[in-house]
């Protein structure tokens, strides 16, 4: 059945801390290792779960990560344990859940709304172009490919921070697409899966 979850942020999002962050969603920290003169963190991201060794900090469980970027070494040793596969970043910086989400902040498509803007104004059959980045998807569900895309942007509503849309066409988690179609709402598909705006079918252009 559909795989699909969600994440948050704000429009007043609070300033982000320099560096050069690569998450493609907010990051929430699952467990924490240290050792070796370093702290070892499991990492959920969207769509991806993983482990990233960075310079030794204070974080436990539940905190949100920026992470820069960094190579990924197999057969890695350490906090007590062998790793078989680890991401070494050395820029790092602990926030909270709201600074995670402004940091994946994309800016609206000209002439378009942002995902809190859809949710703001849910009407059925209105035209939406959105810009928007993919953090999870599920293929080939009831013939199609179901995808989640966010923007840094949140609606008024709890779960409102991020719109699926369903395509015949293969994209990938990280890819920053346009969205162009008009909006379904309450849409109902049984199994416990509701959306409360969805757009199906749209035109997407890979950005």
């Amino acid at each position: 059945m559909l795989a699909l979850l969600l994440l948050a942020c704000h429009d007043d999002a609070p300033l982000v801390p320099p560096g050069t962050w690569a998450n493609v969603a907010p990051a929430r920290v699952e467990a924490v290792l240290h050792g070796e003169g370093r702290t070892y963190l499991q990492v959920e991201e969207g769509q991806y779960n993983f482990w990233a060794s960075v310079p030794v900090c204070e974080v436990a469980v539940g905190d949100f990560v920026l992470l820069g970027k960094g190579p990924l070494r197999y057969a890695v040793r350490g906090g007590g344990r062998l790793f078989d596969a680890v991401t070494v970043i050395e820029e790092v910086a602990v926030v909270d859940e709201a600074t995670a989400s402004a940091a994946a902040r994309l800016p609206a498509a000209e002439g378009g709304v942002d995902i809190a803007g859809v949710y703001a104004d849910r009407r059925a059959g209105r035209t939406i172009l959105l810009r928007g980045r993919i953090v999870k998807l599920a293929t080939n569900i009831e013939g199609t490919n179901w995808y989640h895309v966010r923007d840094g942007s949140r609606g008024p509503g709890d779960g409102e921070d991020d719109l699926t849309f369903t395509s015949d066409d293969t994209f990938a988690v990280g890819d920053t697409v346009l969205l162009d179609g008009p909006l379904t709402i309450d849409k109902d598909l049984g199994f416990g899966y509701f959306y409360a705006a969805i757009l199906e079918n749209p035109k997407v252009v890979r950005e």
